[in-house]
């Protein structure tokens, strides 16, 4: 009974700074929109949400695998004694891949410059660069939750969303209304935040003890395999990734222009601004505790406490996006109104359809931690394939006929497609424990 009082107090208490985090990017979210979009306009914003899914490239090709692997070898590498091998490792591969990516850049820059133009090679710079800092934060982050150091999480995610925010209006305001000036305040803080990341994981003992510590290029190797057969599915399904999670801006640059990719990045934040913080703060919260639960996979106690806490975390979030998707069909027309200007409210009806698009796809990718913790990742590229297939064609298709909407509603039927492939997968993958030699 003491040990199950001193685990919910502790769970309280992780709680609480998870809040506390959640709710400063949420804040700092929201109050972003309305000032960015007051003061840059649709077609201002449509290239500001243009240059973020450039550097959204970097985080679904590179750092987001990476971060995957993080996570989920943390608590392996500590139960085998092993953390040495793990950062040299990671570390190693950090710092290859920024070298690598901010030449790419500078000579993305030089075509862009012959290509489109000054402005818009500012844009993919800035953009790139602001992928690769924002991509070694994320690593960050997903370093301090394994290890449950909540506090220093929350200070951080927060204080990156109000710096990337506040450094764009001050730019905007002393400078000039271009979508430039607001990509410059965004890499701008997440660079300040990360350096501030890299000192306080430092001065965490166990990182510490172990950070700088020598190992034998045998041992890297080994790890580095182990690494790249995890994150190579990441890998493998990123370009379907980012065609389910930018592609649509596209589409409407395509057919329509800046200005109609402005209101529905608009529309799309304000719908994603909640339910993000919500799996965010469950994804850090619960996850690292799935993780630690199935450990190795060695014993059958891991595999069916891992298997039952993910269901009730599903079950509990579910529950709460239900709600969260009424509230945007109900308050539509007051939150886009107190949240925009009235050049975005006349779309107020899509909140609700694309919150519940979020709804099913953040759903259906909760339940792919099953596959994650058996380490078996692979087993989820054909959904992820045929929600992005479906959406891309349905969005072209309905586009033309009902415009920004025809997006919305693409968002929902390819979101559930995602949903229901996965639900069928996890019934089938069945877990058994490993032998440990």
């Amino acid at each position: 009974m003491a040990t199950l009082m001193q685990r919910a107090a502790g769970l309280r208490h992780e709680m609480a700074w998870i809040l506390l985090g959640q709710g400063l990017s949420f804040a700092g979210g929201f109050i972003g929109i309305k000032v960015l979009t007051t003061i840059m306009g649709p077609a201002g914003y449509g290239k500001l949400a243009l240059g973020l899914t450039i550097a959204g490239i970097l985080t679904t090709f590179i750092y987001g695998p990476l971060a995957n692997v993080v996570s989920r070898f943390y608590s392996i590498y500590r139960e085998r004694g092993e953390l040495t091998v793990y950062f040299a490792v990671l570390k190693r591969t950090h710092c290859a891949a920024a070298v690598i990516l901010s030449l790419l850049s500078l000579a993305a820059a030089g075509i862009a410059t012959w290509r489109v133009g000054g402005e818009w090679a500012l844009i993919i710079t800035l953009s790139l660069f602001f992928g690769i800092a924002s991509g070694i934060n994320t690593s960050y982050i997903a370093l301090q939750s394994a290890i449950r150091q909540r506090n220093v999480v929350a200070l951080h995610q927060g204080a990156d969303v109000w710096l990337r925010i506040g450094l764009s209006i001050a730019l905007l305001v002393l400078f000039s209304k271009s979508s430039c000036f607001a990509l410059l305040g965004y890499l701008l803080g997440t660079i300040t935040v990360t350096l501030s990341q890299n000192v306080f994981a430092l001065r965490n003992r166990e990182i510490r003890s172990t950070w700088g510590k020598e190992c034998t290029g045998v041992q890297q190797r080994t790890c580095s395999r182990e690494f790249m057969v995890y994150a190579t599915p990441f890998v493998a399904w990123a370009g379907i990734a980012y065609v389910s999670a930018y592609g649509d801006r596209w589409i409407l640059q395509y057919l329509f222009g800046a200005r109609e990719v402005g209101i529905y990045a608009a529309l799309f934040q304000i719908a994603n601004s909640p339910i993000a913080q919500l799996t965010t703060m469950i994804n850090q919260l619960m996850v690292p505790i799935i993780y630690e639960r199935a450990g190795s996979l060695s014993l059958e106690e891991q595999v069916r406490s891992s298997a039952r806490l993910l269901r009730r975390v599903v079950l509990i979030t579910g529950a709460i996006l239900a709600l969260v998707t009424l509230a945007m069909y109900l308050f539509s027309e007051l939150l886009v109104r107190l949240l925009t200007s009235q050049a975005f409210t006349e779309h107020h009806h899509l909140l609700w359809i694309i919150t519940a698009g979020l709804a099913l796809l953040h759903t259906g990718q909760m339940l792919t931690t099953k596959g994650m913790y058996a380490n078996k990742p692979q087993i989820y590229l054909w959904p992820k394939i045929l929600q992005a297939a479906s959406f891309i064609l349905f969005s072209l298709f309905l586009c033309t006929k009902f415009g920004i909407s025809g997006v919305a509603i693409s968002l929902c039927v390819s979101s559930l497609i995602h949903l229901l492939m996965i639900v069928m997968i996890n019934r089938r993958l069945e877990v058994v424990p490993v032998t440990v030699s």
